[in-house]
């Protein structure tokens, strides 16, 4: 059986570019990989007859999957980035919803 097929949805994407969201975020968004965010940029370019930049295109993609090990969690550095978080950025984490834990950025 084929893979789940994204639909293209040039109304949210083009919203999202212009609001300066990230890849990682429009991946998340849309629930897609890079290759096919990478299609969907192409398709609306050539809609529009426009350049649109999206902050992380260029970056390694990062899975927003994260394991809980006897170390603890690991955020990886492209995945703090890909979310717009920098080196020495510090946070609050507190879990108001029974097994989910949330980052607050200071």
């Amino acid at each position: 059986m084929p893979g789940k097929e994204s639909k293209f949805e040039a109304v949210k994407l083009r919203t999202m570019i212009t609001e300066g969201k990230t890849a990682q975020q429009i991946m998340d968004a849309f629930g897609i990989k890079k290759t096919n965010l990478k299609a969907h940029l192409l398709k609306l370019m050539q809609m529009d007859e426009k350049f649109y930049r999206i902050e992380g295109m260029e970056d390694r993609a990062a899975s927003g999957n994260v394991k809980f090990s006897k170390n603890g969690l690991r955020l990886s550095p492209t995945l703090m980035g890909n979310y717009g978080f920098e080196f020495g950025d510090e946070f609050k984490v507190s879990s108001l919803e029974d097994r989910k834990i949330v980052l607050e950025q200071k």
